[in-house]
Formats: C-alpha cells, sequence, structure tokens
C-alpha cells in the first residue's frame, strides 16, 4: 500500500507538513502527490506540493503546480496574488522573462485591489529587484525600504530578511560599508535563528556571501561558505547546491587552487542548469575567471560570452582577456562602455575590482589621464570604507600609475605596502602580480638585484598556482626583457611543435627540445587519444574502451541507503544545536569537535546524494569509468611535470577530466601535436 492510502486530506497534508519540518521533502512530495492523484488536495496544499517539488527537484512540475494553486485561489486574492508572484520568480529562475512578466502583472492587479498586508511587501522587493537588475540603484533601495517597512509592520521575517540583504546590496554599491554590514548581519540574524523559510534562508546565505566577496571579505564570504553548505546539506534541498559550488570555486580561486576552483566551477555549471537556470551566468563568470588566471584566454572568453549570452556582463574579466590577448585599445573600450552604463546593482558590488582593473587598463592604452580618473575613484572608496582588501588594491593601483609616469620612488613605496597587504590577505596571485610591478620599478630605478628577487618570488608563485602566462611574462622579465616584450613572448609565442610515440613498453614525448620517456600506463593511452582529436568530448566510458578495458556494468545498490541517510542528517541536526550551543558558552573546543564532525557528514552525504535529490549508487559504471580515467590522467600528468615542468603545466591547463574528457588546446599558444601510437 503506498504512503497515505489510508489518511484523510487533512491527514496527508498534516504529515507532508511535519515531514517537511524534519525536512523529508521527498516523503512528503510522494504523500501529496498520492492525495493529488485522489484530487483531495486544495489550494494551500497545492503551494505546498509545488514547494515540495521545488525541493526535490522536479522543477518540471514546479510550475503546473503553483498554477493549479493559482487557480484554486479563485475566491481569495492574496492566495491568488502570492502564487502569481511565485510563478513569477519560478518564471525568473528558468530564464523564462514572458510568462515572468505577465506574472508579475497579474500579481500587481490582484495586489492593488487588496487592503495593505504581507503581499504587499513580497511585490514591492520583487519591485526593488527589477530596479536592481536595470541599473536603477535609487529606485531598488527605494522599493527595498518600502518592503521591510511593510514586513516589520506585518511580522512577516521572510520579506524582512530579502528587504535587508537588498539593502545591504544597495549599501555596498554605495561603499556605504558600516550600514552594508549592518544589514547583512541583521538578515543573517534571522536566518541562523530559524525565524525564516526555507527559500529565504539559502537565498541570504547566498546573498550574504555573494555580498562579502564583493567586500573583498574571503575571511567572511568563506566562513558562510562552508555554513550554507552543512545548511544545504542538513535540508535536504536540490536547489542550492549549484550556488554554493560557485562560492567554492570564488574562494579556491582567491586561496590560489586554481585548479580544483576550476572543477567546482564546472560542476555548479552543471548544477545550476538542471535547476536554477538563471544563474548560470554567475557560474560561467566565475569559470572565465578562473582560466584567465591559468592563463586559459581562449577557455575565459568562451566562459565570458556564456555569461553574456545569460544575461550578465562579465566585466571586468572580459575586457581584461582582450588586455592579456594584446588588444589593449578593444579592452579600453569594453570597460569603459561598462563603467558608462547603468550598471545593475548585483554587479555594482566589487567597485574595487572594476576600478583597479580600470587602472591597469587605461596604462596599458596610454591613456593615464583616465588612469588617475579612476584612481581618485578608488581612492575614495578606499578610503571611505577601509576594508583591507580596498586599501591593498589602491594601493598597488597607485604604485602602477607612479611607475606609468616615471615617479619611481612613489611606486616603489606604494608597491611595497600592496604586496605587504596581499600577504596579509591570503591572495597568492595578487601578491604575485604586486610583486611584478614592484620588480619593474625597482629594475627601472637601478636596484637589479632587487628586481630580480622580486621577479623569481613572483614567478615561484605563478609556477606553483599554475598560472601559465603570468609564469611566462615573470620568466621573460627574468630574462632581461621589458615589459611590453614580456606579455609579448608570453601572449604570442609562435606554435610548439610536440611528438608523442609509442616505442614498445615505453612513449616518448617531445616538447621544446626536450624528450620524455614514460613506461606505458593507461593515463599515457588515454592522452594520446584525447590530443589526437583536439576539442573533442570523449565519455569516459569511451576511453576506458580505448585502453583496451571493458566497459563496467551493473553496481553495488546506493552508497547510502534512506534509513543511512535519515541518520546522517539527525546526527547533523544534533550537531547543529551542540554547536550553537557551545557558540553561547563560548566553549572553542567543543566548536572545533562539532564542526570537524559536520564537516565529515556532510562530505559523505555530498558524496551519496546526487542532482534532485537522487541516492548515487555504488559501482555505478560512469561513475567507475570517470573515476579511473580522472585518476590514470592526473597521475600521468603529474609523471609528465616532474620530468618537464613547463609542459606539465601546459597539459593541466589544456586537459579536461571528468565524466567527460577532452582535450582544449589555447589557439593563442598553439601546440602542433603529431601521434605515433
Amino acid at each position: 500500500m503506498a504512503p497515505g492510502d489510508e489518511d484523510t486530506p487533512e491527514e496527508s497534508v498534516a504529515r507532508a507538513r511535519a515531514l517537511g519540518e524534519r525536512c523529508n521533502w521527498q516523503a512528503a512530495y510522494d504523500l501529496l502527490c498520492v492525495a493529488d492523484t485522489r484530487g483531495e488536495l486544495d489550494a494551500e496544499a497545492l503551494e505546498l506540493l509545488a514547494e515540495c517539488a521545488r525541493w526535490v527537484g522536479n522543477h518540471e512540475r514546479v510550475v503546473e503546480l503553483f498554477e493549479r494553486a493559482h487557480h484554486a485561489y479563485a475566491n481569495d486574492s492574496r492566495g491568488a496574488a502570492r502564487t502569481a508572484l511565485s510563478l513569477c520568480y519560478t518564471h525568473m529562475d528558468a530564464c523564462q522573462s514572458s510568462p515572468a512578466a505577465s506574472w508579475w502583472r497579474r500579481a500587481g492587479e490582484l495586489i492593488t485591489a487588496l487592503p495593505e498586508g504581507p503581499e504587499h511587501g513580497l511585490h514591492a522587493w520583487f519591485a526593488g529587484r527589477a530596479r536592481g537588475e536595470a541599473g536603477d540603484i535609487d529606485g531598488h533601495e527605494q522599493h527595498a525600504q518600502h518592503a521591510l517597512e511593510i514586513a516589520q509592520r506585518f511580522g512577516d521575517r521572510n520579506v524582512e530578511a530579502l528587504a535587508l540583504i537588498d539593502l545591504g546590496h544597495v549599501a555596498t554599491a554605495r561603499g556605504r560599508s558600516t550600514q552594508a554590514l549592518e544589514m547583512l548581519d541583521r538578515a543573517t540574524a534571522l536566518a541562523l535563528g530559524g525565524e525564516i523559510g526555507v527559500l529565504e534562508t539559502g537565498l541570504v546565505y547566498c546573498n550574504a556571501i555573494f555580498a562579502c566577496r564583493a567586500r573583498g571579505e574571503w575571511d567572511r564570504a568563506e566562513q558562510w561558505t562552508h555554513s550554507a553548505s552543512r545548511w544545504v546539506a542538513r535540508v535536504q534541498v536540490s536547489y542550492f547546491p549549484g550556488l554554493c559550488r560557485v562560492h567554492r570555486a570564488e574562494v579556491l580561486r582567491i586561496r590560489g587552487e586554481l585548479a580544483a576552483a576550476e572543477s567546482e566551477a564546472m560542476e555548479a555549471v552543471s548544477l545550476l542548469a538542471s535547476s536554477i537556470p538563471r544563474w548560470t551566468a554567475m557560474a560561467y563568470t566565475e569559470l572565465g575567471e578562473i582560466r584567465r588566471r591559468r592563463g586559459h584566454l581562449k577557455g575565459a572568453f568562451e566562459a565570458y560570452g556564456l555569461a553574456l549570452g545569460a544575461g550578465w556582463d562579465p566585466q571586468p574579466g572580459l575586457a581584461l582577456v582582450m588586455l592579456a590577448q594584446g588588444d589593449a585599445a578593444a579592452a579600453s573600450r569594453a570597460i569603459e562602455r561598462f563603467c558608462g552604463s547603468r550598471i545593475p546593482t548585483l554587479l555594482c558590488g566589487d567597485r574595487c575590482g572594476l576600478l583597479r582593473a580600470r587602472v591597469t587598463i587605461a596604462i596599458a592604452a596610454g591613456q593615464l589621464e583616465t588612469a588617475a580618473t579612476a584612481l581618485e575613484d578608488l581612492v575614495a572608496l578606499a578610503e571611505g570604507d577601509s576594508l583591507p582588501w580596498d586599501l591593498a588594491a589602491c594601493e598597488q593601483a597607485q604604485g602602477e600609475l607612479a611607475l606609468a609616469r616615471g615617479d619611481l620612488a612613489s611606486a616603489i613605496d606604494r608597491l611595497h605596502g600592496a604586496r605587504a597587504r596581499w600577504a596579509e590577505l591570503d591572495a597568492p596571485h595578487e601578491l604575485a602580480t604586486a610583486g611584478m610591478l614592484l620588480g619593474r620599478a625597482l629594475g627601472a630605478d637601478g636596484d637589479e638585484l632587487g628586481a630580480k628577487l622580486e621577479f623569481e618570488a613572483a614567478c615561484g608563485i605563478f609556477s606553483h598556482l599554475g598560472a601559465t602566462l603570468d609564469h611566462e611574462a615573470s620568466e621573460a622579465l627574468l630574462a632581461g626583457k621589458d615589459r611590453n616584450e614580456a606579455q609579448e613572448a608570453a601572449t604570442h609565442a609562435g606554435p610548439t611543435t610536440a611528438s608523442l610515440r609509442r616505442e614498445g613498453d615505453y612513449w616518448s614525448m617531445q616538447f621544446d627540445d626536450t624528450t620524455l620517456r614514460l613506461k606505458n600506463s593507461k593515463g599515457l593511452v588515454y592522452l594520446a587519444r584525447l590530443l589526437d582529436d583536439p576539442g573533442r568530448d570523449f565519455l569516459a566510458l569511451e576511453l576506458v574502451g580505448v585502453a583496451g578495458g571493458t566497459a563496467p556494468e551493473g553496481d553495488a545498490g546506493e552508497l547510502l541507503d534512506g534509513e543511512a541517510r535519515a541518520a546522517y542528517r539527525s546526527r547533523l541536526a544534533e550537531l547543529q544545536a551542540e554547536l550553537e550551543e557551545a557558540s553561547r558558552h563560548d566553549d572553542l573546543a567543543l566548536r572545533e569537535r562539532c564542526r570537524a564532525e559536520m564537516d565529515a557528514l556532510t562530505a559523505q552525504l555530498s558524496a551519496a546524494v546526487g542532482l534532485g535529490g537522487r541516492a548515487r549508487r555504488a559501482g555505478d559504471p560512469s561513475e567507475r569509468a570517470r573515476q579511473s580515467v580522472t585518476k590514470a590522467l592526473r597521475g600521468t600528468l603529474r609523471r609528465v611535470a616532474d620530468g618537464h615542468e613547463p609542459l606539465g603545466r601546459y597539459l593541466s591547463n589544456t586537459i579536461r577530466t571528468g565524466t567527460v574528457c577532452c582535450f582544449d588546446p589555447d589557439p593563442g599558444r598553439p601546440v602542433h601535436w603529431r601521434l605515433e601510437p
């Protein structure tokens, strides 16, 4: 007998609500579906079923169920207005702007005819978001403030939290650091206190992280990202993990773990495409940022292009790629056009990054007056909020402009300061970039030894990060080339000829006049197949066959059965309570033990649960092939890097592993491979 077969409609709904309160969304969804097949659900129950469908990842049904709930609220204008706004939001998530606009108008018609109530606050929040996306920061602030006032009058904590987050974004965009922090703290307090719903809690977490990264507060962003990941595992929803992946990728990029960051960003793209397509643009932008740092300009340009196609202008990253490709004029046009437009509130958040890039690009384009104007704005921002990240960026930009003007004493002083600040902030790429500029200033001032030391340090950092182009530029500066020659050497190097040839039990690999001999392995066979067909996607299962293996069949059941998953989540809830108790009593030892166990449980749950909350199965053929091929390829790339570091870096940047594997060469740094299997 199916769950709920003997329940009355009222009992089914009550049981489903209780299951939802325990975050058992799949059971609640199944129970309500049974009642729905008997035609027993009223408007409120259909609304609940729509929410359950969202949390279990059945996105195809969410719209249908909200539409049915809306029609069932024919005699309840408030319920009809609320579901109209839910439909607007759902269509926005799916990048369906026309139906979203229609439901927005319908909600407005209904709300206009009603006495003021909580729905008016939600409608005002939606209106503020629309103004913010159109670049109307004043309008965004006015509507968010109005939403906050209505929410507080009617005790609607959900809308109160959403409005506070938006006011925090507005304050960040205006450079009001103290006000932004206050708004964020008030919103996150509501989330941590369990006073708001699942959707609103997730949005608060994501927006708080977004605001922290826009302010350069990466320690806070990292802490909130860990908290959000634990919360997502505890509440068992498939809606938010993609956004969590984006934020993890951002933190990893700043900390210099570029390969891991790229893997997280690519997984985020996949997850968001199936859950919240609207935010794939954010994942594509982050993927572009990571690839730009790694020196994979083609891949970065493609990722930024996909972000543009999804409605998100990925500046200043896109302009910086143009600059790295040697087109300073195009980079200048792109960033000046962006700065002169009405920028959406969320994109205004990282004003520091935008202004710093504008200074760099203007200097490269020979537009020192434009650079000086951008620097004035950056100085005002840094002095106004006194955030460590902004102060570091400001000192670096001041040093960069002073160097361009020939004021070497000022340049050296400012760049010394910037380098020290970046070191304190644990931002290795920024640290090495400042060191490169400092080396150039010292060299111009006649301190050749000091310049050499700075270039060597920067070269070592870039090598460790896998930042290929920056590493090559620092090597060129070490060789005595000036900045323009270094950029030209790194960005427009001529084609290199390389070969990979099978010789019995060994492979001979030739690259840059160096020959490596490596013992045959599956990883080398996979590598040869990828190099022989650039740009083609190979399923890991296909590659297993290439190496003479047999594609695995069958599986060994779920990694964790339903009972085990429930036990893990129950323990997570207990640990959260213990963590809160430890925090109240300032028990550091207990807090660390709780966090360590929560991280371990979250990692095991994440490994055992896939998209839509579906259980992963042990021994799944595609998963086994992915693990086997990835391990073999990465082992081979490590062996190559041990024998020839530049070739190892090149292959690490161009070989993509996973369920789908590919050799994705950068046309800006062509290598012509000759394969002789």
